[in-house]
């Protein structure tokens, strides 16, 4: 990353590109946060999407979204729910410059940390040794060193995503909700997931309520508040999303790999069924093998029918992908190879770039070369989670009532 991948970016994107300097996903929120807190100015105005702008390209941008994709700008504007300036408040007095040293250490830290919480969850327990290699391989991940390369806010909601669930499983309800409404400051990544705790929680109520409790107050709170700082920000954070689709249209891997209409078809289907899954299993224990096994599918679904085509949405997958390597031992040989192979191909790729480097100054991309089968492991995780492990009864009767 350092000897090849950041040095043909910065000339693809500065030198001979449109950026006057890459600024991460960062900078967006903490000018958002700053200027809302010391300035008084709304985050989401012409103004202050103009300063940010200012940093990421020299000038303001102005443009119609009418014109071919290619030609559309991405604006940089600040496109989160309000109250993530809650969590970025104590840096408002930082110098971004050491905010940009720090900010990936503290990501990965909390990305450390999830791994041996879904670690927790799954009552799997490796050799310490074993377990801390895991953690440097992950992290080492394309999809996790894109994220800390851009200090992408999708670790940190991924993060409060496994310290809800271990809360849940430990019957601290109220906490949990409380972390799952912290995790909304990325509404699109955790909008699938909320729904299988919701259902979950309607359950068995009586006992299940805190947890829709600790949510529904915590994001009152959350709203509420930012409501005072900033009245009728909802009405311009919604504006914000619609234009957002517009000159940063996304869009799911299903919808890439089959089309508009027919990848959206299978996508409305997945998810209905998946609902209709979940109905089934809402009583299930806390701590049960059914209740992380559909937490895995809403977290695969997520990456495969909404639209977080970008690597380091694949985050959520950390806890499908500790379930498969508890279940090593149980996996087809064949899914063993696949697994190892699409795991094992960003490393050769990298060694191979590293022996024999490619031209750093021109717009060949060899240098993404480690990341070309990123797209393929939510495809290959949801494959495996299927495959079935005649020595645990409680798999096959998952897979079967599936």
């Amino acid at each position: 990353m350092r000897r090849v991948l950041l040095p043909w970016e910065n000339s693809v994107n500065v030198t001979h590109g449109h950026l006057k300097e890459q600024m991460g996903d960062l900078y967006p929120r903490w000018v958002g946060t700053r200027e809302l807190l010391l300035n008084g100015r709304n985050p989401y105005g012409k103004e202050v999407s103009s300063e940010i702008q200012m940093a990421f390209y020299g000038h303001p941008i102005e443009q119609t979204v009418d014109k071919p994709k290619s030609e559309i700008v991405d604006e940089q504007r600040f496109v989160y729910p309000l109250y993530v300036v809650l969590l970025l408040a104590p840096t408002v007095h930082a110098d971004f410059a050491q905010l940009q040293t720090w900010a990936p250490v503290v990501f990965a830290v909390l990305v450390a940390i999830s791994v041996w919480m879904w670690m927790d969850v799954l009552r799997w327990r490796p050799p310490p040794l074993a377990g801390v290699a895991l953690v440097f391989f992950i992290l080492s991940s394309p999809q996790i060193a894109q994220g800390l390369r851009l200090r992408q806010f999708g670790l940190f909601v991924a993060f409060l995503f496994a310290v809800a669930t271990w809360c849940v499983t430990r019957n601290r309800f109220f906490i949990a909700g409380v972390f799952l409404a912290l995790s909304t400051i990325k509404p699109q990544m955790m909008a699938l997931c909320l729904l299988w705790f919701l259902q979950w929680s309607v359950g068995e109520w009586k006992k299940r309520w805190p947890l829709a409790a600790g949510f529904g107050i915590a994001l009152g709170v959350l709203v509420g508040a930012t409501e005072l700082l900033q009245p009728g920000w909802p009405r311009d954070f919604i504006a914000g999303l619609e234009a957002y689709r517009k000159y940063f249209p996304t869009t799911s891997p299903l919808r890439l790999l089959l089309g508009n209409w027919a990848g959206g078809t299978l996508s409305l289907l997945v998810v209905t069924a998946l609902l209709a899954f979940a109905w089934q299993k809402r009583r299930a224990a806390a701590d049960s093998r059914e209740f992380i096994v559909t937490l895995a599918l809403f977290s695969i679904a997520s990456t495969l029918v909404l639209p977080l085509l970008t690597p380091y949405n694949q985050v959520l997958l950390l806890l499908p992908v500790m379930m498969l390597l508890g279940d090593w031992k149980r996996l087809p040989r064949l899914g063993r190879i696949a697994f190892s192979v699409v795991a094992a191909w960003p490393w050769i790729a990298s060694l191979a770039l590293l022996m024999h480097p490619p031209r750093l100054d021109g717009l060949s991309r060899l240098p993404l070369l480690p990341v070309a089968l990123v797209l393929l492991f939510p495809f290959l995780v949801s494959c495996l989670i299927f495959v079935p492990k005649p020595q645990s009864a409680q798999w096959k009767s998952v897979a079967a009532s599936i």
